[in-house]
Formats: C-alpha cells, structure tokens, sequence
C-alpha cells in the first residue's frame, strides 16, 4: 500500500492504531517524544516506588511500524512539523495525543505522566518518617496514589483530602469499602475540604489528582476542537475539519452516539482500534464503520494487595456488583496485562 502514516502520540490508543495499520500494509511512523511506553494504569506504582510503568516503545510496535523521538508541534496540509524543525508528509494522521500535564497550584505535584510521577517518587523518597503526604482529590487517581502511598511507607502520614465525598460516582456499599481500607492503611480522610494553597496544608509533599487536561496541538494547529481543546471527529473519528486526520483516545471528542469517552484503557483501546479501521478503510477507498465504545467496570487499586472492581453497564453507570480485598487485585493486575496485549495486537 503506497501511503503514509502518521501516528502522534504512543500510548494505548496510538499504539493499538499504529500495529494495526501497519498490518494493514501501510507504512506507519509514529511519533513521540519518548522510547518508551508508558503504561498509565501503573503510575501509582512509579510514584510510590512499588514497581515500573513502562516498556520499551519497540517492544510493543509492529515490526514494519517505524519511530521518531519528537514532539509535534503544529498539523498543517498533510505535514506535521516536529519540536526539532523537520516537517513529515503524511497521507493520513492519527491523532491520539492523551492526556495528562494538568495545572496544578505552586508547591503541589501531579502523577497522571510519566515525569510527573518520577518527581512524586523523588520528593516521597527523600521524605523522612513522620512527614505529611497531602493528596488533593478523591478520584480513582487520588485514591490510588494515596493507598500506593501509605502501603509503601507507613511511617509517613498521607492526607487524602476531597472537595466531595470519596470515590462520589460509586455505590454506597463500594465506597464504605474504600473507606474502610484507607482506615486500615491508616490514610486520614477530609471530606469537604478545599484546597486552594498548597503551602497551607503543613505537608512535605503535595499531589494535586485533579482531572487532567489534554496537549493543545489541535487548537494550535487551528483544527476544530471542542471547549476543552479536544479534537472534534464524525462517529467514524475522522476530523470533522480535515478528513485526513482520525482522532483516537481521550484527546477526541466524538459525538454522542459513539459512547462516553473518558482516560481509561477501556476507551483508548477500541478506539485506537477503530481509528486503524477508519485509516485503512479510507486508503482502500472505502467507507468506514462508526466507532464505538463500551465499558465492563472501573478497577481501583488500593495498594499492592487489594482493589475493587466496580462493575458497570456500557454507558459507565455503575451496577450493584463490586469485587473487592486480595481476589479484586488479582483481577485488576490481569485487566493491566491484558490493555498492554491488546494494544500490541499480534506485534510481528
């Protein structure tokens, strides 16, 4: 197939994009700053120092997928021009950028990319027994990184603190056992509580697990883009400003009928599937199906040895049936392996 691909971005959706093109009979080039892959869903673990979150980039790309260690910086007519000056051709594009890099107030670190929960790992290690951890919002993140936290070093006291309830979006019985194992951790709890300085909070590290935002590539490049900078696509994620470029993951935002789109491996993976099927379709010269995007459950680790798994129905609510404690983190570290398998695809 006489074409080119470019794929900006290397995570789950990128990656899952990029191998199955190049199966296809494309050639594929992605583009990303890093050699490496960075497996989000383990970030918690970086920054409590408990294990890794990434994997050679090369490890995990289909043999005839080529790479470039550069940052885009602007989409134009079928170029990408790269953070070192160079200027790529491209006959298609997926843009599949993320998120991650959220604001967070001076004083305060964030975890949702790889160097920030590096920085996190830095600051947490050289603190001494006794010294305070804050950890700012309750979210799936916050609550990760706090138990991550407290397991790893009991003798430090962590902080969780939330505007709102604890994990507000589940079920009561669910949230009594989340309650329950940052008890058991022995992670103080405030409900209620806004934090607006982190110099107020008398701790020696602060991580601020508010919602992260997405890369303002597509606004810069003056694609459309929806009030969040997330690039605007058709149900089948094409661009709906340039029918060269397909959105994939959580920095598109596509209509209603392809599903809730949030920063999980349950939405980055099919979608990177279906930008892949939307790339080739349309150098075959053929119309594309629509994408799509369903959800199984939300999986919250709680420390190296316990979870929960929430299950919920495809729309995300979630549903009366939650797995928890020691059988739940077995779960949840197989859902982690499989998200990395699928993204590989079969990897020749």
């Amino acid at each position: 197939m006489d074409a080119t691909v470019l794929v900006v971005g290397a995570g789950y959706a990128g990656v899952a994009a990029a191998n199955r093109i190049a199966a296809g009979g494309a050639a594929v080039t992605v583009v990303d700053p890093r050699e490496e892959f960075v497996e989000r869903v383990r970030l918690h673990r970086l920054a409590a120092g408990t294990g890794a979150a990434t994997v050679p980039l090369r490890e995990v790309l289909h043999r005839r997928v080529r790479t470039r260690a550069a940052r885009v910086t602007r989409i134009g007519d079928g170029t990408a021009t790269l953070d070192d000056g160079d200027v790529l051709r491209f006959d298609r594009l997926v843009y599949a950028v993320g998120s991650g890099a959220g604001t967070a107030p001076g004083g305060a670190l964030r975890v949702d990319t790889l160097e920030s929960a590096r920085r996190v790992h830095d600051a947490a290690a050289a603190l001494p027994d006794g010294a305070v951890v804050a950890v700012v919002g309750a979210g799936l993140t916050g609550l990760e990184t706090a138990t991550e936290l407290a397991a790893a070093r009991p003798g430090l006291r962590v902080r969780l603190l939330s505007a709102g309830p604890v994990a507000a979006e589940l079920p009561a019985r669910s949230r009594d056992r989340i309650r329950a194992r940052l008890a058991s951790l022995g992670v103080e709890v405030g409900e209620g509580v806004t934090v607006t300085d982190p110099a107020t909070l008398g701790a020696g590290l602060v991580v601020w697990t508010t919602t992260p935002a997405v890369p303002g590539l597509a606004r810069d490049s003056g694609l459309p883009v929806d009030d969040d900078g997330r690039l605007r696509t058709d149900a089948t994620l094409t661009c709906t400003g340039d029918a060269r470029i397909v959105g994939a993951g959580d920095a598109v935002a596509a209509p209603p009928e392809v599903g809730l789109v949030r920063a999980s491996c349950q939405a980055a993976l099919p979608l990177g599937v279906a930008a892949a099927r939307t790339v080739l379709a349309g150098l075959r010269g053929r119309p594309a199906p629509a994408a799509s995007v369903s959800y199984a459950a939300q999986c919250l680790a709680l420390g190296p040895d316990a979870a929960l798994i929430q299950l919920v129905d495809r729309h995300d609510v979630p549903r009366p049936v939650a797995l928890g404690g020691g059988a739940a983190a077995v779960v949840k570290e197989q859902v982690c392996r499989y998200a990395l398998r699928r993204a590989r695809g079969r990897v020749a």
